[in-house]
């Protein structure tokens, strides 16, 4: 014959510090029983045992059906939290990856950042003694600051590969194109933290009201010697 179970779902033992106590032997068991004719928000009365200081005591509260059901899951359902979960040190780790960001900012400090649509181009000057490769600096509209010219110019003139200023503006595409490449994934990252607020904001509708009991009686319970 199967055991007789708790009509809220409770561990009948655990609630009135009983070990290994029958549900059907629980001072709870007829309004537990009954209680599923109410709605979730319907008031009922139950019995539990409280343990305090080497000191037992009945105490008779007052809560609803919604109000069991969140005791009893919290009691027995293993609970968990955002941080056993994982979700605070993801963000804790989220903010130290952007701290490491913001310092790795300082490596561009005093060092030469290529504009958007600049490159180099190669080109060929023919002379006596043969032909040579030299480059430029190109960018899509005048730009960049003239050597002798008032007006603003298209192109910077690099000399040969060897030259520092060629190496230089090498360099500063490639500063460029990583951080236009950084830009990109911190947007990405931005729209999924954006997607994150979005989820949590919608948890609004899942929450229950808060597991209000009240307390109206308490009685010691005296042990017998």
């Amino acid at each position: 014959m199967p055991k007789k179970k708790c009509g809220l779902g409770f561990d009948c033992a655990s609630m009135m510090q009983y070990p290994s106590i029958d549900p059907a032997n629980c001072l709870n068991y007829k309004t537990c029983g009954s209680a599923v004719q109410l709605s979730p928000d319907e008031e009922l009365e139950l019995v539990r045992i409280r343990e305090e200081q080497m000191r037992q005591y009945q105490e008779q509260i007052r809560l609803t059906r919604r109000s069991a059901a969140i005791m009893m899951l919290m009691r027995r359902g293993c609970p968990q939290s955002p941080e056993s979960l994982g979700v605070i040190p993801a963000i804790e780790a989220i903010a130290t990856t952007l701290d490491n960001i913001r310092t790795r900012f300082t490596n561009f400090d005093g060092q030469y950042i290529a504009p958007p649509g600049c490159e180099l181009h190669i080109y060929n000057v023919k002379r006596p003694s043969g032909t040579y490769s030299y480059y430029k600096l190109t960018a899509e509209n005048a730009m960049f600051a003239p050597s002798e010219k008032e007006q603003e110019v298209r192109v910077i003139h690099l000399s040969h590969q060897h030259d520092a200023r060629y190496i230089e503006a090498q360099l500063g595409i490639e500063r460029r194109n990583k951080l236009t490449q950084v830009r990109t994934l911190l947007h990405n990252a931005s729209a999924l933290l954006e997607e994150a607020t979005r989820l949590l904001e919608q948890t609004t509708d899942m929450n229950s009201p808060n597991a209000t009991v009240e307390v109206f009686n308490i009685d010691e319970i005296i042990p017998i010697a």
